[in-house]
């Protein structure tokens, strides 16, 4: 075997590499000889026939593949033996040409890093403000759930809930037709064509409008987007929200326990600023990662970014499926998305990820961070608490969690967490 190249970039080993013919015969008579047991050809036994014969049977090229899917990679650890490398994650195997057989590799290298001095982040969470509108807010989605529908002969407004028949027509092809359909207008709404609501402003009871829109190319339904809608609408009801009075009557609807307007008040504020200090934690956890990575020196191969934006683009295909009610929903929504865009749109924030989980993973090294057997069981217990009441999923689930590349996983999570809360807490310290 002939080294061509290797080099080191990127944080990968690099290396090109050519089989002597002999190599290659030899690995090319080990593939024979294991694919030939189980080949029956006519006119042979079972496992009998000559490798001419064989070739003619399965053809070279088959047997070409299976010899190199079956050695390179033996090839490959002799190398990195060899080398002295050792890969971070599997190796890339590509043949390069056949004749001669010239194949190239590339092997990840274990990240590296070196912390920045952590004791001199110095920082402070934002202070939490809850003001009077934010839980005016609050109250009034209470108001608004509760509220009644009143029919009115006035000119319909935003927020009024309309009943009415649709017609409609793209390229003389029906598209929405409907009777007695209810409809609530909402600016900005692109259900089902951006600027419908806007149109339907002003229309009374018994009214009838026809209208054009243009569709943005950009809209999500391909099979309108940039096209004009006709469309005809008659109201046939306008009913507008009653909401209720903001009294101790109504908060005694909310909570039959409750003191009065004012306690609601109070049990909305608190879980407010329990929520918005929540966040804020989240950010300022962040932070303080964001500025370690400033500080630190990080080397990594580019396949952990890849992976990052793999499990972004997964946890987006999740967030998507949560908010349909459907597989139909679902894949009718994924169909309108560009993957390799969607996934490219992440790389900046996929890099930090995985930065920020590097410093991390070397703070828990140098601070000696350990996670007990009893920590794991506690998490597992605690993971359990929220599987629900079906005995055979809790017990799916416990021998699940229990395996030991989970335990090792739940090991390191609890770890990073434990290092992500000294790191805040070294940053808060005066």
């Amino acid at each position: 075997m002939k080294l061509i190249e290797h080099k080191n970039e990127n944080h990968q080993a690099l290396f090109k590499l050519e089989l002597d013919a002999k190599e290659l015969e030899d690995m090319l008579e080990d593939a024979y000889k294991q694919l030939v047991k189980d080949a029956e050809i006519d006119g042979f036994r079972k496992g009998k026939a000559p490798r001419d014969v064989f070739e003619r049977h399965v053809g070279k090229d088959a047997l070409f593949d299976h010899a190199m899917k079956e050695y390179l990679p033996l090839v490959m650890d002799e190398i990195m033996v060899n080398n002295k490398i050792i890969a971070y994650t599997t190796p890339t195997l590509k043949i390069i040409s056949r004749d001669p057989v010239v194949f190239e590799t590339i092997v990840p290298l274990p990240p590296e890093t070196t912390l920045g001095d952590y004791n001199s982040i110095k920082m402070k969470p934002k202070p939490i403000e809850i003001t009077d509108n934010e839980v005016d807010e609050i109250l009034k989605q209470a108001q608004q759930q509760g509220a009644d529908l009143v029919a009115t002969d006035d000119p319909a407004e935003m927020e009024d809930v309309l009943t009415m028949d649709i017609e409609s027509n793209t390229d003389g092809e029906p598209y929405i037709v409907a009777k007695d359909d209810m409809f609530k207008l909402k600016p900005g709404l692109s259900f089902p064509v951006p600027g419908f609501s806007e149109e339907l402003v002003g229309m009374k009871t018994g009214s009838e409008k026809e209208f054009t829109i243009t569709c943005p190319d950009t809209f999500s339904d391909k099979t309108i987007a940039g096209k004009e809608i006709y469309f005809r609408i008659r109201v046939n009801s306008v009913r507008r929200e009653v909401l209720p009075e903001l009294n101790d009557d109504f908060a005694r609807k909310l909570d039959p326990d409750s003191d009065g307007i004012a306690a609601v008040r109070q049990i909305v504020y608190k879980k407010l600023k329990l929520y918005a200090e929540e966040d804020e934690n989240v950010e300022f956890e962040g932070k303080v990662l964001d500025a370690l990575v400033e500080k630190s020196q990080i080397a990594f191969p580019p396949v952990l970014l890849e992976y990052e934006m793999d499990r972004m683009v997964q946890e987006y295909s999740n967030r998507v499926r949560s908010s349909t009610e459907s597989e139909e929903e679902f894949n009718s929504i994924m169909r309108t998305i560009e993957m390799d865009k969607l996934r490219e749109t992440y790389r900046q924030q996929a890099e930090q990820r995985v930065k920020r989980n590097l410093v991390v993973s070397k703070f828990v090294e140098e601070e000696k961070i350990e996670v007990t057997e009893d920590e794991i069981e506690m998490q597992i217990s605690s993971i359990m608490a929220h599987t629900g009441d079906q005995e055979k999923s809790v017990d799916e689930k416990a021998d699940y969690l229990s395996k030991p590349e989970n335990r090792e996983a739940l090991r390191w999570w609890l770890a990073a967490r434990k290092a992500k809360r000294m790191l805040v807490d070294k940053a808060k310290a005066d």
